[in-house]
């Protein structure tokens, strides 16, 4: 690679009901520093955090931006296990955060956070 290469926006994706808790989607994303203003300004209390590490952070990375922008009572991740390319299973990205408020659905099965 001769440099920067521009792989799009962030596309994350805020959802605050009247009443509810906030949550926050990442989206398809790496860490970013605006993360900060997002945990900042809304609060979100539920975070969707994608953790494949290849076209999203990885489990090291996820966790920080968790640790460091974020006061989440729920974590869900996501963006996982999809395709081999992808990591396969959320237990990296659970030992580098801790298992607290870190809820794992299973697939095809409905849940509430």
């Amino acid at each position: 690679m001769d440099g920067p290469v521009y792989l799009g926006a962030c596309c994350g994706l805020i959802i605050a009901p009247s009443g509810g808790r906030t949550l926050y989607h990442m989206g398809d994303t790496d860490i970013f520093s605006d993360m900060g203003l997002i945990g900042e300004i809304y609060k979100p209390a539920i975070g969707f955090v994608p953790i494949g590490d290849r076209y999203t952070m990885g489990a090291r990375t996820a966790a920080l931006a968790c640790k460091r922008f974020f006061r989440f009572e729920v974590i869900v991740p996501c963006h996982y296990g999809t395709f081999p390319v992808l990591d396969q299973t959320p237990d990296q990205f659970i030992a580098e955060l801790g298992t607290d408020g870190v809820l794992v659905p299973e697939v095809g099965v409905s849940f509430e956070a």
